[in-house]
Order: C-alpha cells, then sequence, then structure tokens
C-alpha cells in the first residue's frame, strides 16, 4: 500500500458509531484514556475482557469533540495524549450511553480497602 491509499480514510473525519460507543464507554468506565501520537496505529482498548480496537484519529475526533466542549482535560508528553474525564464529562456521557447516576467512573470510586489500608511498618533504623 502507498501512502496515497491511505491518506483518504485517514482524512474522514466520519466516527463509526461502534467505535464512538466503544472509545465512550472505555473512557467513562476507566475516566482516563491514553493514545500514541501516530497517525498509522490503532488504539487498543479492553472493557469486561472484550478487546476492541480503533484507529488512532478517530478517538483523537472523539476526544477532540469533547475537549472543546470542556468535558475533558488533555494532557501531552512523549508522544502520547492523555484525556481525563470531569464531572460534566461524566453527566455528559451518562447521557449518552443511557447510564443510571449510580454508575461512576473507576477513577472516581473511593476503595474501602485504600481509605483504611495502612502503610507497612517498618522497624526503626539503627
Amino acid at each position: 500500500y502507498s501512502f496515497c491509499t491511505l491518506l483518504p480514510s485517514m482524512t474522514s473525519r466520519i466516527v463509526p458509531k461502534k467505535t464512538k460507543d466503544d472509545v465512550y464507554r472505555f473512557i467513562f468506565t476507566e475516566g482516563a484514556i491514553c493514545c500514541k501520537k501516530d497517525r498509522l496505529t490503532q488504539w487498543e482498548g479492553q472493557l469486561g475482557g472484550k478487546k476492541f480496537r480503533a484507529p488512532v484519529h478517530h478517538v483523537w475526533y472523539l476526544m477532540r469533540s469533547l475537549k472543546s466542549r470542556g468535558l475533558v482535560k488533555e494532557q501531552f508528553a512523549w508522544r502520547h495524549f492523555y484525556w481525563f474525564l470531569n464531572d460534566e464529562g461524566v453527566e455528559y456521557l451518562r447521557k449518552q450511553l443511557s447510564l443510571p447516576d449510580t454508575v461512576v467512573p473507576n477513577s472516581q470510586k473511593s476503595t474501602k480497602e485504600g481509605a483504611e489500608r495502612e502503610f507497612e511498618k517498618r522497624p526503626p533504623r539503627p
């Protein structure tokens, strides 16, 4: 394949509904998403044991849309994009995915073990 044959599909900004649903479910469940800055790669996600793939530029377009509405925070470091869902984004995705108010992302769940867990007690140094 030459680069010219890949170009038309890469410039299309129409994201299939299945890809959109998968990416939205992933970011809602995890609370964050990471994507490499390389247009020729595939983004891979896994939810509930089910793996799925999507073109990286589709993920970029979806996250850019959410970012322009102020629903995610974007961070870029070492050729990777990181997007973090904020409270308004959680509410928006709840409506989009038809989820009840009781469902929250993993990043916002409080763990009973983490709150009660104590650090390892070490003996004092001599």
